[in-house]
Formats: C-alpha cells, structure tokens, sequence
C-alpha cells in the first residue's frame, strides 16, 4: 500500500513496530477490534419471507459537503454519532493531526448544527462543549495501571523485554444516547501493539486484541468512564498484558455491540460476533439500566412459529440475523414513518451504501438495495459509512450518512430521501 501523509503521521506519532495504517482493513479487523480473523458464528435457520405490508424505497440522493471539521485534524475515520438534548455527539477512532503532527486511537466532538442540508460544522475538541477548540485530545483516558505498564516498557528497553514499546488502542464503536441515566454509551475494543514481532503485542496488522468493553460520557460532569463489568468472566478481564481490566465484557471475536446498537424502549439491542464477509451479525439484548451487568445479558436463537423471539443466557447458542454489520459496521435505528427498523451500511470494495428494513430487530430483513455510490477512489476503498439518526427528517424519511475517504481523510456526507413503498 502507498504511504500517505496520515500514513506517516501515524508511524511518527506512535512506535515504529506499532505500523502506519489507520484503521482501513476492515473486512479483517472490525468495528471494534475483531482484529484478526472474522468469527463464524452459529448456523441458524433460513430466515422467513418478510411480511406483507410497508417498506422503503429511495427516491433522491445527493452529496452533502464534507463534515466541517476542526482545523488540526487531517483525518479520522469511523465516526458514529448519537444525539442528545437538541446536540449531536460524535465518537471517531484512529486520529491524525496537523501542527503538531499526532496520532490518537480515538477521539470525540460534539456540535449544536443539526440541519445537515448544507453540510454539519463539527469544530468542538471535547464531546461535551461547543466551545472547546483546539486540537483533539485521546477521548478513553488509561488506567493506572496501562499507564504504569507503559511507562516500564517504553523505550529504550532493557534487553529480552517483550514487550518494548507496547502501547495501548481503544477503537470505539457503535454508539447510542441513554438520556434517562444522562449519558451517552459506546462500544470499544481495547488492543495493545507497538512491541516487537513475535511477541504477545507485537502490531502485526494493526495490534494484539484484548477484548470489548463499553464506555460512557456522563453529559452532566462531562467525565469519560469505562464502565465496570458486574459479574465478569475471569477469562476476559485478566486479558490484558497490564494485569485485571474490569471493564472488559467481551472476549475478542465473541463480542457483542461491534457491529451496531440501537436502543428501543429501555433496552439496547447489540449485534456482534459478525461474519465480516457478509452483512450478518447475531443479536443480544440488555435493559440500558443493567449494561454492565453480564448475566442480565439475552442471546437471540431464533423464533417461534409465530414469530416471538426467543432469547437464551447462553452467548454461544446466539444465531445470525442477516442484518447490523456492513465491514466496518452498520446503523440500525428506528424509523417512525416506517415502524420499523432500518438497517444501513457500505459494502466492502464497491464503495456503495445499502439498506435493509426490518419489523423488529431480529428481522425478517428485507434484501439489501442499494442507497448511492461513495466517490471514486485509488486508494484502498470508501468504508465506516453511518447513519447519524438525530438528523433525520420527515419521520426518518430523509436520511443523511458520513463515510470516511482514506484517498483525502475526509468524512463525506450524503443525503438519501425514501418513501414509503408495498412489499411485493
């Protein structure tokens, strides 16, 4: 791959063994650290014909301008975004900046602008503040121990250390408004690279995945928090090379939230353990108030021959749902006009968005069709395209999604109109 400018700020920013890309392969690591290999999930039953009644149709698409960025950022990829009390906070993962040059796994900001016709200005540093400006800084904030690990193994090292070097990476993923506990969650994945090859977090691809967590950003003291996992498996939080994590809920390639979130009700539906190959996650459900809590956990197996879901506390018996994971993710929401579900996403090498809906979050899914086209690229291919939910008008008519650029760094913005169409 030829070495861009954001290439190079990354090797300059970071160890050298720690590699130069952002976060562009998806189709081998995921949304949030399925780093490695896609995980085959449980074989499931065909799914059933949709029912009769409505879906959509896409009448119009347009490009928008690019997101108005804050002006030391040279480019960040992922970007999702929920909204919350009349603003719309934005979560990216790998960071390059300009004057000075840096690298950050992940950073956040947030903006007032929520009439995206003529593009979005999202110029904040902070999650939290509109008027915070400057240059952005690491939004997941390392624990004393990561740090005290780090600092004993930077260089120059002592001679046998495996883990010379090694620094830490938080990818955030999918990410959802929890306004009754003022907070806004995301998912994470959690690696350790920047040691030499052969060892235990030697870079590789892109770095050594210890697990998923998840986060959240307390919009009243405006404190970022991993939150604390009640009722872990030992399995996962001694993962790390630092020693007990107790925010970590999911082992790598077993996680759930990598894919997409969407919360409904009082409950969070989280897609995971996704075949990066093809759109198809599988489905856990969580009451918002008990995320932390791993045995209030519910695992999708399939349906009744009426149609009622049935939910397991066994992760391992979860099946796919044909839906919630495009290759570096995917935007499910509810759509009002619709009552239903939409489920949006780019592919993987053709650069096009597509969408499916749903009647529930299990499905059945209609088949994927085709929104637009990213804009042509010779570098790598356009990927992480979301929907970003609190912009929507006309019931969740009119759409508009960000994709990120690798030729430019750039999150473009699109518009999409739909309207109600039968099923045939």
């Amino acid at each position: 791959m030829r070495q861009t400018r954001r290439t190079r700020s990354a090797a300059r920013a970071i160890p050298r063994r720690a590699g130069t890309r952002l976060r562009l392969p998806l189709a081998v690591v995921g949304a949030t650290a399925a780093l490695v290999t896609a995980v085959a999930t449980p074989g499931a039953a065909a799914q059933p014909a949709p029912p009769p009644g409505r879906t959509l149709s896409v009448t119009a698409s347009a490009p928008l301008p690019a997101l108005r960025q804050e002006s030391h950022v040279v480019g960040r990829d992922n970007g999702q975004s929920a909204g919350y009390q009349g603003r719309s906070v934005w979560i990216f993962d790998d960071t390059m900046l300009r004057d000075p040059e840096g690298f950050l796994s992940n950073s956040g900001a947030v903006t007032a602008d929520l009439d995206a016709r003529d593009g979005i200005d999202l110029t904040s540093t902070t999650p939290f503040s509109t008027a915070d400006t400057g240059a952005p800084t690491e939004l997941m904030p390392l624990t004393r121990a990561e740090r005290d690990f780090t600092d004993a193994h930077a260089q120059p090292c002592a001679t046998g250390d495996d883990y010379c070097g090694t620094v830490f990476g938080f990818w955030p993923g999918p990410v959802v408004a929890d306004p009754a506990r003022h907070r806004i969650i995301f998912s994470y994945g959690k690696l350790c690279r920047g040691a030499p090859d052969g060892t235990p977090c030697a870079s590789g691809f892109v770095g050594t995945a210890l697990g998923t967590g998840f986060a959240q950003l307390d919009m009243r003291t405006h404190k970022v928090s991993r939150i604390t996992v009640e009722h872990p498996d030992p399995a996962v939080t001694h993962a790390g090379p630092e020693g007990v994590d107790p925010a970590l809920m999911f082992a790598p390639g077993k996680e759930f939230a990598s894919g997409s979130m969407v919360l409904r009700d009082g409950v969070i539906y989280a897609y995971g353990r996704c075949d990066t190959t093809v759109n198809s996650c599988a489905l856990a459900k969580v009451p918002a108030a008990r995320i932390q809590d791993r045995l209030a956990w519910r695992y999708y197996t399939g349906s009744t021959p009426d149609g009622s879901p049935v939910w397991s506390t066994d992760p391992d018996a979860a099946v796919p749902v044909g839906a919630g994971n495009g290759p570096a993710g995917s935007t499910v929401q509810y759509v009002p006009a619709l009552h239903g579900y939409l489920d949006t996403y780019m592919s993987l090498f053709d650069n096009v968005g597509r969408y499916q809906t749903a009647p529930t979050p299990w499905g059945p899914w209609t088949e994927a069709k085709p929104m637009f086209t990213g804009l042509p690229t010779d570098q790598l291919w356009d990927y992480a395209m979301f929907a970003h939910p609190e912009y929507a008008r006309r019931g969740g008519l009119t759409q508009f999604f960000s994709y990120y650029r690798p030729q430019d760094g750039s999150q473009q913005l699109v518009r999409v109109d739909f309207d109600l169409a039968k099923q045939s």
